[in-house]
């Protein structure tokens, strides 16, 4: 009996651990379409990278051997993919020329760095077009070293400097000095804050050394909304690691895969909501290799499988557009071509965020039912973002139709806020109100049916109005008007007090509610209103 209850103790824990798993994959994985070629050449196409510019227009580049031997194309989609442009071949050169990677920087500029073997050795070049590709630049030599200088990677910091990332063979000086260092492929960088008229000098920013010489691999570079900024890579194509720089120093080298086949070709893109997704591929299915992804939202997501399908999917690219959806773009030698040609497929990150709550409080009275004309009424908002990733949206707080004010809340997924509205009653016409409040729809937004709430009904009466004629009965509910029938009811009840005064009036005539006693406070409180309405 006791192995049969600790049996179903493990098999209870390991249920629910599966469970939890499941719901936080549930929360990171969004709905994505299905794949979709973008390339039917016949011969191969590779590596692609994508971007949207500033004109709403999706851009992907990549390399090519139709021509005889690889080149950079591009394509353009003015619609949201539901049409492309021509194949548009920017390089021409008896030398590969291989690995693009595309930015439009803050000035408009667009710029394409590659990867070529023209000089004898690969050396990375760029081109720039100052008016939306109709024209480019000649190609500009960045690199001049011996060594390979390949897979480039770039993007521009938030003070306007570009940079470039790639990986290099060349030898380099390991501090303190090691007779047993062997050459290995490094992580370079370098920048120009005057759209590449001047660059920095190559920076050397990741080496292995110490009897451990992996070759580092095929970076991928972004600022995240912080301002820091990320670098990824690939050890000895085998995991995938990450870098960030503070402002003032790269911090240390973190791990972001463990599985034991290989994981390559990473790409680091941020989404609106904060989110930081990482796209690599792995052989992890032993078949074939497929496109995988993990987010960061203050802790790592579990690895996501993208791609199934029964051919390899390599070299993954995104970027986040303005419809708020992730394009994903990759090369596959999917059937009936059997060469490699580009993919993508798009989806959208659930955007939800919700009131919860609306409750009204009077704190000169500890009420949250009624406040008297004068009084400063306060309506606490609770909201919710019920989506994935932060989220900024906006708030809005009513007394019936009557906007009180706004504010802007930023919240973490999950994560609840209370807001809270001042109403000052001094010019209020008396009577019944409903306080409310809305959660303005954010972009993509999954559910707006909760993004409207109505809290209990709050009453605004006048200090001194205890009673009115309701169906020719007096009672003590008020009529909007301080007028004969309440100063004669306070004074009728003058002096009685709880639990002595009667159940009904005895509430309703002390006014100021000091001491549960109808006194002379009441009986002046009526006389200075006497009138009102």
């Amino acid at each position: 009996m006791e192995k049969k209850t600790a049996s179903l103790t493990v098999i209870a824990f390991l249920f629910l651990a599966a469970l939890s798993v499941a719901v936080q994959l549930s929360r990171a994985v969004p709905t994505w379409s299905t794949d979709i070629r973008l390339t039917t050449d016949p011969s191969d196409d590779w590596d692609p990278s994508i971007t949207q510019t500033s004109d709403g227009r999706i851009w992907v580049t990549w390399h090519s051997g139709r021509t005889g031997n690889y080149e950079i194309f591009y394509k353009i989609s003015s619609d949201n993919g539901i049409s492309w442009s021509d194949d548009v071949q920017l390089t021409f050169d008896t030398y590969l020329d291989s690995h693009p990677s595309i930015l439009q920087a803050a000035d408009g500029r667009i710029w394409i760095v590659w990867d070529s073997d023209r000089t004898g050795d690969f050396e990375l070049y760029y081109k720039t077009s100052i008016d939306n590709g109709a024209s480019w630049s000649e190609a500009t030599r960045l690199t001049v070293d011996p060594a390979r200088d390949s897979y480039p990677s770039i993007m521009q910091s938030s003070d306007g400097k570009v940079w470039i990332f790639w990986n290099s063979g060349r030898n380099v000086t390991v501090s303190p000095p090691d007779p047993t260092y062997e050459l290995s492929a490094n992580i370079f960088y370098k920048s120009s804050f005057d759209s590449g008229q001047t660059w920095s000098d190559d920076t050397l920013l990741v080496t292995d050394y110490k009897n451990n010489y992996w070759d580092d691999l095929y970076p991928s570079c972004m600022q995240a909304a912080n301002g820091s900024i990320w670098v990824v890579w690939a050890k000895e194509a085998r995991e995938i690691y990450a870098k960030t720089y503070n402002g003032t120093h790269w911090l240390g080298e973190v791990r972001l895969t463990t599985d034991p086949k290989e994981d390559t070709h990473p790409f680091i893109m941020q989404t609106a909501n904060e989110r930081i997704w990482v796209f690599w591929d792995s052989d992890r299915n032993a078949h074939d290799t497929d496109v995988y992804y993990k987010i960061f939202d203050g802790s790592w997501t579990s690895d996501v499988q993208l791609t199934t399908s029964m051919e390899d999917d390599d070299w993954p690219s995104a970027v986040q557009t303005n419809d708020s959806r992730i394009w994903v773009a990759w090369n596959s030698p999917r059937y009936p071509q059997l060469v490699y040609d580009i993919f993508y497929r798009t989806g959208i990150e659930r955007h939800d965020v919700a009131v919860h709550g609306v409750t009204p409080y009077v704190p000169s009275h500890n009420n949250n039912t009624f406040a008297y004309r004068g009084e400063i009424a306060y309506f606490r908002v609770e909201v919710e973002n019920q989506g994935e990733g932060k989220e900024t949206f906006e708030v809005k707080c009513y007394a019936n139709s009557t906007q009180l004010d706004q504010t802007i809340v930023t919240l973490d997924s999950g994560k609840s806020f209370v807001s809270v509205f001042e109403w000052n009653t001094t010019k209020v016409k008396p009577g019944i109100y409903v306080p409310s409040a809305v959660a303005v729809a954010v972009q993509g937004e999954a559910d707006i049916s909760d993004n409207y709430l109505a809290g209990a009904s709050f009453l605004v009466k006048i200090r001194g109005d205890v009673c009115g004629w309701h169906s020719g009965v007096l009672m003590p509910i008020p009529d909007k008007r301080v007028n004969l029938d309440d100063f004669m009811v306070v004074v009728f009840n003058y002096g009685t007090a709880d639990p002595s005064w009667n159940p009904t009036w005895g509430p309703a005539c002390d006014i100021w509610g000091e001491g549960r006693v109808v006194d002379i406070d009441d009986v002046m409180t009526v006389s200075i209103h006497y009138g009102e309405k």
